[in-house]
């Protein structure tokens, strides 16, 4: 059963993959390897109950094809750098553990992000940004004097933020997929 699932999996890739791979300088021999490690990673994550299907199965396996095509084309010298920026690989120490990079729940993300400011800070983002609060709002639910001192405080949460983006690779790299 699972030779078959295998096989079906393979055949589902394997054409556009392939045609990916061909016209991005590879042949038809580096696209049966590629594929087939881009197969074992999805299997090894399935295996390890570490996958999370966020896209198709194919889809999951071209991505994690194309990057490792990405990757060792940059290896090989053999594409430009300017053809990694339009791939949006800008990370040196890319590798296949990074792909559940790829399929972010933005949902997810966020909260990261919010758990990392504080819970004022959350809290006020929280009411300015997704509650669309206004600042006199924002003021009163979180005993603030007046509109300019939550307004403050905003803008104080905001830089706290960006400090902790900047600070962490992990964020900045979710950031960087986020906006391509």
């Amino acid at each position: 059963m699972e030779f078959q699932v295998l096989k079906y999996v393979y055949a589902s890739v394997d054409e556009s993959l392939r045609n990916f791979i061909n016209a991005n300088g590879g042949d038809n021999l580096s696209a049966d390897d590629i594929i087939q490690d881009a197969i074992i990673v999805w299997y090894e994550k399935v295996k390890n109950q570490e996958f999370k299907l966020q896209t198709t199965i194919t889809g999951y396996i071209y991505t994690v094809g194309k990057y490792i095509w990405y990757n060792k084309q940059r290896k090989n010298k053999r594409i430009t750098h300017n053809e990694f920026q339009e791939a949006a690989i800008k990370d040196d120490d890319f590798t296949e553990q990074d792909f559940e990079l790829f399929y972010i729940d933005k949902t997810h993300f966020v909260e990261k992000l919010l758990e990392e400011i504080g819970a004022s800070c959350k809290k006020i983002l929280i009411e300015s940004i997704y509650m669309k609060s206004s600042m006199q709002e924002i003021a009163m639910a979180n005993d603030l004097k007046n509109e300019q001192v939550a307004r403050n405080k905003k803008s104080k949460c905001l830089k706290r933020l960006r400090k902790i983006i900047e600070a962490t690779p992990y964020f900045q790299n979710v950031l960087k997929y986020l906006r391509t």
